[in-house]
C-alpha cells in the first residue's frame, strides 16, 4: 500500500502531476532522469516523489543520523522537508534561496556569503540546472564545506547525453522546455555530471537507489527508482582544485 516517507501516512494513491504529459519528445527520447510525474504528490500532505525519495536517501545513507548537531546549509529547501531536518537537532541550519521564501535568507549559490569550512552539510537540489555557471557554484560549496563534510546535490540528467547539453547565450522558453525540461532551465546534465563534481574538488558518485535502497519498493513509496541519489564530500585531507576559469564578457 503506498506509503509517505514525509508524513508517515498510508494513502490509497499518489497524485499525478497535472502536466505529466507534456513533457517534451525529446526529454523523453534522452530517458531524462528526475521526477516521476506519475507518482508525484501525496494526498495527504502535499509533498513530491523528490522530498519523499530524499529523506528516504538520508536515512539510508546515514545522513539524517549526522545532522543532530551538525551545521547544515539548505538552498532552495524543499518545503516539506525543512520541519525534519530542523527537528533532528542541527548546531545551526541556514535557509535560503536566490528568490527567498518568508523567513529564509537571500542567497547566491555562485556567491556564498559564508566563511570558508562554514559547514558540514550543503544540501542544493534542483539548483545547478539553473545557475549561470555550475563550476562556480560547486567551487562555492566546496569552500564553504568542513574536510570531510558532504554535499546532496539532486539536478536531472540524462545518462543518453555523453556530456551535458547547454549553449551559449539566452533561449526562448519553448526551446528551454524542449531540450531543458523546464522554461527556467539553462541546461541539461548528461553522463559527464559526476565529472563536474570532481573537477571542485570532490569524491563521491551518484549512488543508485537499489544500493540504499534494495527491497524498498518505488511505487509503494512514492520515487522514482532511476533516480539515484548525489552524494558528494569534501576529501578530508585538501587536494588541488582546478581554478573555475570563466568566459570574459563579451
Amino acid at each position: 500500500m503506498p506509503h509517505c516517507s514525509v508524513c508517515r501516512q498510508s494513502v490509497d494513491r499518489w497524485l499525478p502531476h497535472p502536466q505529466r504529459d507534456q513533457r517534451s519528445e525529446f526529454m523523453r527520447s534522452m530517458a531524462t532522469v528526475g521526477s516521476d510525474l506519475t507518482v508525484y504528490q501525496c494526498p495527504a500532505c502535499k509533498c513530491t516523489d523528490r522530498d519523499r525519495h530524499l529523506w528516504l536517501y538520508l536515512q539510508a545513507a546515514g545522513v539524517q543520523q549526522a545532522i543532530a548537531g551538525a551545521r547544515v546549509l539548505h538552498l532552495a529547501p524543499e518545503m516539506h522537508l525543512e520541519a525534519l531536518i530542523d527537528a533532528l537537532g542541527p548546531a545551526r541550519y541556514v535557509r535560503g534561496d536566490l528568490h527567498p521564501r518568508a523567513g529564509h535568507l537571500r542567497i547566491d549559490a555562485e556567491h556564498l556569503p559564508f566563511a570558508d569550512g562554514e559547514f558540514d552539510l550543503i544540501i542544493c537540489n534542483h539548483v545547478l540546472e539553473h545557475v549561470a555557471s555550475p563550476q562556480r557554484a560547486l567551487a562555492e560549496f566546496h569552500r564553504c564545506l568542513v574536510p570531510a563534510g558532504m554535499l546532496i546535490a539532486q539536478t536531472p540528467y540524462s545518462s543518453r547525453l555523453k556530456t551535458t547539453f547547454e549553449v551559449d547565450g539566452p533561449v526562448s522558453a519553448d526551446f528551454a522546455r524542449q531540450y531543458f525540461g523546464q522554461e527556467d532551465h539553462v541546461r541539461l546534465f548528461g553522463a559527464d555530471i559526476e565529472r563536474h563534481f570532481h573537477a571542485a574538488g570532490f569524491d563521491g558518485r551518484l549512488l543508485p537507489h537499489d544500493a540504499l535502497l534494495a527491497g524498498v519498493d518505488a511505487h509503494d513509496m512514492g520515487c522514482n527508482p532511476l533516480e539515484p541519489l548525489f552524494a558528494f564530500w569534501k576529501p578530508a585531507v585538501a587536494q588541488p582544485v582546478a581554478p573555475v576559469v570563466e568566459a570574459a564578457p563579451a
